[in-house]
C-alpha cells in the first residue's frame, strides 16, 4: 500500500512544504574522523516546521501547531513554541495520535478564546505505538483554549497527543515489527508498532520490547526480557552499523534467557532499521558475546506452497500445472469418503479437520474419521499447529469450541460480537486467530490472541480484539498470508467481490476480487493468495486482475507448517 500511495504522498508533501514553509534536511550522517564519539547513523530525512508568526490569529496558531507537530525533532520543539510555557511543560505528544483526513478537517471559533477542530478519525495510535481502527466513523470535536502571552496568542489547553492527517502520518511514522515468542519459544511473533521520527527509531523499538507486547497480543505471547529490566544508558546508539543495547536492573544469570533476549533484539532491529546489521548487548555494563540459540526460533513459518484442494473426487496437493491432484498418504481416502465441503490440514499433513453434512470430524493418518462437532451450520473448521480443532456455528459467533487432540471439548469465550461469523483461521505460530464477522450490512475483520497452558493447549482468547478492516458486503472467508498479513473476501451485489489484504496492526489494501468469488486461501506471502469462484475456478492475482490457475475445484483447504 505504501508503494501504491507513493506518488500521491510525494505530491501532497510538496504542497504541504509550500504552504507551511517546511523543509526536509538530513538530520544526521555516518561517523567521520572528526566525530568526538559515535553517533546514531541515519541518512533519513527529518521535517522542520515553521514556528508561530507574529500577530497570528487563533485559528492560525491552532492550525500551525497541528502542522508543526508533524516534526518530532527535538521532542517536538517547534510545536511547543505554539503553547503557553505552562502547557508546554505538560503536553504529552506521545500519549496518542488521532489520524484523520485533512480535507474533512474544520476549524470553528466557539468563544473569544476557544477553538474547536472537527475531525472524523480514520485510525488512532496508542501510547505504545499500536495502530487501531475506530469503533465508529462519528465526528469528534477537539477543543483548544488560547491565552495571550506577551501580546501573542498561544495554546493554553489542548487534547494530549497529536492530530495528524493520513498522508502525513505515513511519512512521519514508521512501521516496525517488535518480536515476542509463542509460549513454547518455537516462533518469534511480530507485533507491529508505529514510531515517529527516524533518528532514534532503534531506541523506540528497544523501549517497546522492554515494555512488552501490545494489549491485544499480550495473552498469547511471552518475552525473554525479565520484569524490571531497564535500558541503560537510556538510548540505543548506532556505530559502524552496530546498535548498542545496554540493560540493567534485573538478574541475567540464565544463559538461555540472554540468548532469547538477543534473538528478540536481532529480529526486531537487524534488517528493519536502516544501517543496523548487528546488535551488541551489554548487561550491567559488561558487553556480551552471546551464542546463537539452537535451534533458532522461526520468524515466518512456511507452509507447503502447493494448495490443498478437493475436486469432488480427489483430495490433496494441486500440481504446479493445476491439472492433477497428489493425494496425501494415509489421509486422502478417509477425507474423500466423508463427502467433504471444507477442510483444514494440520502440521505435516498428519491430521485434517473436515466439515461435511454430518458436522466436523478429525481424520488422522491411517485412522478412521472421528466425529467432533455435530452442530448444524458450522463454518469450515481450522486446525492449529498443536493439532487443536476450532469450530463455531455461522449464526452464533460467540459459541466457539476448541477440541484438543485427545477429544476434550473446551468452550472458548470470544472478544468479538456480530450477528454472524463466516470464517476463522489460526496463525501458523499458533498465537493469533483471525475472524470474519457479519455486522448488519458490513463485514468486520478482527484478530485475537490465543492464551495457552504449559502444554501448549488453548485456555481462552485474549479479552481484547484488534479491529482490522471493515467493508460493506457479506463476509465470505479469511486466510493468513504470512506471519504479518491476512486476507479476507467479501461479496457485493451482482456477483462482485472485494478482497482485503491487511497488515496486522497496519494498513489495509482493498482490491476487486474475481467475480463470484467464494473463498480465499493463503500460501507463503501475498503472491500466493488464491481465490476460488463458485464456478470452481482457482484464481491468482495477475497484475491488476486475476488469472485462472485451475478449474473444477470444489474447495481449498488451509494448511499448517510441517
Amino acid at each position: 500500500m505504501r508503494r501504491r500511495r507513493a506518488a500521491a504522498t510525494s505530491l501532497a508533501l510538496i504542497l504541504v512544504a509550500m504552504l507551511t514553509a517546511c523543509v526536509s534536511l538530513p538530520s544526521s550522517g555516518p561517523v567521520t574522523a572528526g566525530d568526538p564519539e559515535p553517533v546514531e547513523e541515519s541518512l533519513e530525512l527529518d521535517t522542520f516546521a515553521r514556528g508561530p508568526q507574529t500577530d497570528a490569529t487563533q485559528e492560525q496558531i491552532v492550525q500551525g501547531f497541528i502542522e508543526a507537530a508533524a516534526s518530532p525533532r527535538g521532542r517536538y520543539q517547534v510545536a511547543r513554541e505554539y503553547l503557553t510555557p505552562a502547557f508546554a511543560e505538560v503536553w504529552q505528544p506521545d500519549e496518542r495520535a488521532t489520524i484523520d483526513v485533512l480535507a474533512d478537517r474544520a476549524f470553528e471559533q466557539t468563544s473569544e478564546t476557544t477553538m474547536v477542530v472537527d475531525v472524523t478519525p480514520t485510525a488512532s495510535l496508542t501510547s505504545n505505538g499500536q495502530y487501531d481502527l475506530p469503533e465508529s466513523s462519528a465526528e469528534v470535536q477537539l477543543p483548544y483554549r488560547l491565552e495571550q502571552v506577551d501580546g501573542q496568542w498561544r495554546i493554553a489547553e489542548a487534547p494530549q497527543g497529536l492530530l495528524v492527517d493520513e498522508l502525513t502520518f505515513e511519512e512521519v511514522f514508521l512501521p516496525q515489527a517488535l518480536y515476542f515468542y509463542d509460549t513454547e519459544y518455537r516462533y518469534l511473533v511480530p507485533d507491529l508498532r508505529w514510531f515517529a521520527g527516524r533518528d532514534s527509531v532503534q531506541t523506540s523499538i528497544v523501549r517497546g520490547l522492554l515494555a512488552g507486547p501490545a494489549e491485544w497480543l499480550e495473552p498469547g505471547v511471552v518475552s525473554a526480557f525479565p520484569e524490571g529490566v531497564q535500558l541503560d544508558p537510556n538510548s540505543v546508539p548506532v556505530s559502524s552499523r552496530a546498535a548498542s543495547v545496554g540493560l540493567s536492573g534485573a538478574s541475567f544469570d540464565d544463559l538461555v534467557s540472554v540468548q532469547r533476549m538477543q534473538a528478540q533484539l536481532d529480529a526486531s532491529l537487524v534488517g528493519s532499521v536502516r544501517n543496523v546489521d548487528d546488535v551488541v548487548l551489554s548487561l550491567d555494563g559488561a558487553e556480551q558475546n552471546v551464542p546463537a540459540l539452537s535451534p533458532q526460533p522461526e520468524v515466518n513459518p512456511r507452509v507447503d506452497p502447493r494448495p490443498v484442494v478437493f475436486d469432488g473426487t480427489s483430495f490433496g496437493h494441486l500440481s504446479s500445472s493445476g491439472e492433477s491432484i497428489e493425494q496425501i498418504s494415509g489421509i486422502s481416502p478417509q477425507v474423500e469418503g466423508l463427502a467433504p465441503d471444507g477442510a483444514s490440514v494440520g502440521p505435516g499433513a498428519e491430521a485434517v479437520a473436515v466439515r461435511s453434512a454430518g458436522g466436523v470430524a478429525i481424520v488422522r493418518a491411517d485412522e478412521d474419521a472421528a466425529p467432533l462437532d455435530p452442530r448444524p451450520g458450522l463454518v469450515v473448521p481450522d486446525i492449529d499447529p498443536q493439532g487443536v480443532v476450532w469450530s463455531v456455528p455461522s449464526d452464533a459467533p460467540g459459541e466457539l469450541v476448541a477440541f484438543l487432540p485427545d477429544g476434550t471439548e473446551l468452550q472458548i469465550l470470544v472478544p468479538w460480537s456480530g450477528s454472524s461469523i463466516a470464517a476463522i483461521e489460526v496463525s501458523r505460530d499458533g498465537t493469533r486467530m483471525i475472524a470474519l464477522l457479519g455486522d448488519g450490512a458490513r463485514t468486520q475483520f478482527v484478530a485475537a490472541s490465543i492464551e495457552r497452558d504449559g502444554d501448549g493447549f488453548p485456555t481462552q482468547l485474549g479479552p481484547v480484539a484488534l479491529r482490522l478492516s471493515s467493508v460493506a458486503g457479506t463476509p465470505l472467508d479469511v486466510a493468513w498470508l504470512d506471519a504479518r498479513r491476512v486476507a479476507s473476501i467479501t461479496a457485493l451485489p451482482g456477483g462482485e467481490t472485494r478482497v482485503v489484504i491487511q497488515v496486522v496492526g497496519g494498513f489495509a489494501e482493498v482490491i476487486q476480487g474475481p467475480a463470484d468469488g467464494i473463498s480465499v486461501v493463503g500460501g507463503n506471502g501475498e503472491r500466493d493468495l488464491r481465490v476460488l469462484t463458485s464456478a470452481g475456478a482457482l484464481d491468482a492475482r495477475s497484475g491488476v486482475g486475476w488469472q485462472v490457475r485451475a478449474t473444477g475445484i470444489r474447495f481449498t483447504a488451509t494448511q499448517q507448517p510441517d
